[in-house]
């Protein structure tokens, strides 16, 4: 029988490559690795499929030969010695389960019984709030880092776990302190979890495929925030945490004061003693725009992660010979990505005049999209505006 493979999405070509330290350098990774080795006139031919980075089928194809599954596995295992040409195709999860479907005989681990089958069971006994959940950004540590996220730990850092898919989207979030977890929360379309019901889910969102981890730096004011608004986030005592670690925590001047005093007292006659006095609009508008908008710092990693993603895109299509990126990221009351390229289009004989050269025909539309796909899946929800321009 001969296999049609769904093309996937290209994102990398490796000529001369160790095909073992690629296939370890796709962790979180789903789609497949096509090597190739011409021999003669024809092309010796092997695939490897991924789900979440692990391999779950191979299918092999040189001359009157084609194998598939563990078969298949043993040519690839022959083909990996030579060398071959490295071609590696990104998969959504509906392609890659439409390609388990048509050809079964490929995949050796169909994983029926995943992850997404136990977080539905899971989430039956779990109590959700109908809640907006806000979470005060961070300074970018370390983009798309997938499950080996726990060596960056230092000092306070929120951890964010996210996946979409065809059933919409779920994220986790967990500030840590040092390697300790001390606020957790998940959100599932709209819903939310908190503490230790959120854990529970986080830790099935990690074992699933194509999710996307990221790292950001954080502070203990951002903390404070969190506990006020959201209390359940709570996984510790954060203050008994720090007294065990030897950290000191500042007692507000006049505590032990009102403590031995235990006249009650409302809120204005408190602030007075403790000698604070009330912010106006003007300063509560500021504290707000600079816990919750991005620092420039901010905006400029997320400008560079999305113009590397938008790079590697563009390099590895092969209709292009050269290409120009200006990329600009801003925030006003949500994120903004303004994208220009100009591309100069590879030359090739026989093929259509343009400005007395002849190319390849290049979709620009198609690129655009591929780029607003790009932007619009990055971790947090920005807005793409994207402009393609043949040179």
């Amino acid at each position: 029988m001969a296999v049609q493979v769904i093309e996937g999405n290209l994102i990398r070509v490796v000529e001369d490559g160790d095909v073992d330290e690629i296939l370890k350098e796709l962790e979180n990774f789903t789609g497949y690795v096509k090597l190739s080795i011409k021999r003669g006139g024809s092309f010796e031919e092997g695939y490897i499929f991924l789900k979440g980075g692990v391999a779950i089928g191979y299918y092999y194809n040189y001359d009157d030969i084609e194998a598939f599954g563990e078969r298949a596995k043993e040519y690839i295992e022959k083909m990996k010695r030579d060398r071959p040409l490295i071609e590696v195709y990104e998969y959504t999860l509906e392609k890659l389960n439409t390609m388990m479907e048509i050809y079964r005989e490929i995949f050796i681990d169909r994983g029926e019984e995943g992850p997404e089958k136990e977080i539905e069971e899971s989430e039956e006994h779990l109590n959700y709030y109908d809640i907006p959940l806000i979470i005060p950004e961070g300074k970018p540590l370390k983009m798309n880092v997938g499950r080996d996220y726990k060596k960056y730990l230092e000092g306070y850092t929120l951890v964010e776990i996210f996946k979409k898919d065809e059933e919409g989207y779920k994220k986790g979030y967990i500030v840590y302190r040092d390697k300790t977890p001390i606020l957790a929360a998940y959100e599932r379309n709209g819903k939310v979890l908190f503490g230790k019901d959120a854990c529970k889910m986080i830790k099935k969102l990690l074992n699933s495929p194509d999710i996307v981890v990221d790292i950001f730096e954080y502070n203990r004011d951002k903390v404070e925030i969190l506990l006020e608004y959201y209390p359940e986030m709570a996984l510790v005592d954060i203050k008994s945490l720090e007294r065990e670690e030897g950290v000191e925590i500042p007692e507000e001047e006049g505590e032990e004061e009102v403590i031995e005093d235990n006249t009650i007292i409302d809120k204005e006659e408190l602030l007075k003693k403790l000698n604070i006095s009330l912010p106006d609009e003007e300063s509560i508008e500021r504290i707000i725009k600079s816990v919750f908008e991005p620092s420039p710092e901010e905006l400029e990693g997320i400008r560079k992660d999305l113009e590397e993603k938008i790079v590697a895109y563009l390099k590895n299509c092969k209709e292009i010979e050269d290409f120009k990126v200006d990329l600009e990221v801003y925030y006003r009351d949500g994120y903004y990505c303004n994208c220009k390229v100009k591309i100069k289009p590879a030359p090739f004989f026989k093929l259509i005049l343009y400005r007395g050269r002849l190319f390849k025909p290049i979709d620009a539309e198609k690129i655009k999209e591929e780029i607003e796909n790009i932007i619009s899946q990055y971790v947090i929800d920005i807005h793409p505006k994207v402009e393609v321009e043949l040179v």
